[in-house]
């Protein structure tokens, strides 16, 4: 199990078109679903079912105290080594300090139920691909360029923009497609 953000489904349906077209000339193993699309704050791992009551009234006050926010879709990168990146991501501005506020607190809550935290800075993102597999090494020079592969050079940032009004507890579906199962939305008050 973890807890994210999910994107909303015009900007999934964005990046599934960017990606379905990038996706031709960049040979990823595994790119992700549209329907997955998130930004994860915590990953809990298996969950027992009996703590899953306990770990939704802890967020249920984490999201009775929290405000929404605003982020947007940013550039796209990669996370690995240089020349075969374990993932590529798509970047996220905005109010990344309030984001972080709520990893923040999603992390401070769960801790009590056992939950560990990363020990990894956080890196707020949305993977779009994993185990890059290209006949050629990739090339970070040709990032800036992706974002253009739908032929749409013109970067309108009103429909890449949305508010963060609640979050999500996802169950893992190996194998399954979509993969993530929304298990609890928990919407601010």
């Amino acid at each position: 199990m973890f807890i994210a953000v999910k994107v909303p489904s015009n900007l999934s349906g964005l990046l599934e078109k960017e990606s379905e077209k990038c996706s031709a000339k960049l040979k990823f193993a595994k790119w992700t679903h549209s329907e997955d699309y998130h930004i994860t704050l915590q990953f809990l791992g298996d969950t027992p079912r009996k703590e899953i009551p306990a770990l939704l009234k802890a967020l249920e006050e984490i999201s009775g105290k929290s405000k929404p926010f605003r982020l947007s879709l940013e550039n796209w990168g990669t996370f690995g080594l240089p020349h075969a990146p374990k993932v590529l991501w798509a970047g996220v501005s905005g109010e990344l300090a309030r984001l972080a506020e709520l990893q923040r607190d999603v992390v401070n809550a769960t801790s009590g139920l056992g939950f560990k935290a990363e020990t990894r800075e956080y890196n707020p993102h949305i993977t779009l691909a994993r185990k890059y597999r290209g006949e050629q090494p990739f090339s970070a020079e040709e990032l800036p360029d992706l974002r253009d592969c739908g032929g749409e050079k013109e970067n309108n940032c009103s429909e890449k923009d949305w508010t963060v009004d609640a979050f999500v507890v996802y169950a893992t579906r190996m194998h399954a497609i979509p993969m993530y199962e929304m298990i609890e939305k928990l919407t601010f008050f």
